[in-house]
């Protein structure tokens, strides 16, 4: 009995061994490619849900899920900078700002400052020459609207350690500028950058070019002081840097952004 159970077995290895070195039959072939074939096309499939929106390629967009979302969301700011605009006077300001962003890419934003104002080392040495001043008109503050166009948002690696991730916007709007001699219309532009701390907190660098045509009063001739000498056109190049808060919209992820990975 032993003999025949051991005579058995290596029969059926001797089989096995035979149909190893054959290979599979097409049969076997044609079946194990199917779940193969269908396994592939689900995983295909699962990868362009999860990073590639669906419809035209002519629609797709760039970034998806983005990381630090701002749509539908209120930003308040803080800042602080320097203005540069009359030689003869060294300027800077502090202020703040308000506004909402009606999608990722844009917003409504109300911006003021307060300017304070000193005499330039220029003015300063043409007093002591010169025992007079010049008719400098020093601006008081400055208070306006403007909407911003986010035009720039990604991601950079510091030095391989972290991921930075900024936006860049473009601003033109329009206010007032209050100065010694009256209050002018002061329409302006610039370009932005911020850089998320976290989800709420960002870094802001903002630069401005505003322009308004201002009255010059007499400060010179003791027989005309205070008289209307004419007009000017002045134009501020304003840099501040600050902090914003972003505050509502809800935290997280902005899902309904089209194109590739975050």
């Amino acid at each position: 009995m032993k003999t025949f159970l051991l005579a058995a077995l290596i029969t059926h290895s001797q089989m096995t061994t035979a149909s190893a070195e054959n290979g599979p039959t097409p049969e076997t072939n044609a079946s194990a490619s199917e779940p193969a074939e269908t396994s592939n096309e689900l995983n295909v499939e699962k990868i362009k849900e999860k990073y590639w929106a669906q419809g035209e390629e002519s629609e797709l967009g760039v970034v998806q899920n983005r990381l630090y979302s701002k749509e539908r969301k209120f930003e308040f700011g803080a800042f602080a900078g320097i203005i540069g605009s009359d030689p003869f006077l060294n300027m800077s300001c502090w202020g703040g700002l308000i506004g909402y962003h009606f999608s990722e890419y844009f917003a409504l934003n109300f911006t003021g400052w307060k300017h304070m104002v000193s005499k330039s080392s220029a003015l300063q040495f043409f007093e002591d020459r010169v025992g007079a001043t010049t008719n400098i008109n020093p601006p008081y503050y400055y208070l306006g609207g403007e909407i911003t166009a986010n035009i720039l948002y990604g991601k950079l690696s510091l030095v391989g350690k972290s991921i930075i991730y900024y936006d860049m916007h473009l601003m033109a709007g329009m206010g007032a500028t209050a100065t010694e001699s009256g209050t002018y219309f002061t329409p302006g532009a610039g370009v932005g950058q911020q850089v998320y701390l976290n989800q709420t907190i960002s870094l802001r660098l903002d630069y401005r070019l505003q322009y308004y045509r201002e009255t010059i009063v007499q400060k010179v001739i003791p027989t005309k002081m205070g008289q209307v000498v004419g007009q000017r056109n002045n134009w501020n190049n304003a840099v501040t840097l600050g902090f914003d808060f972003l505050i509502g919209g809800g935290v997280g992820n902005s899902n309904s952004h089209t194109g590739g990975a975050k």
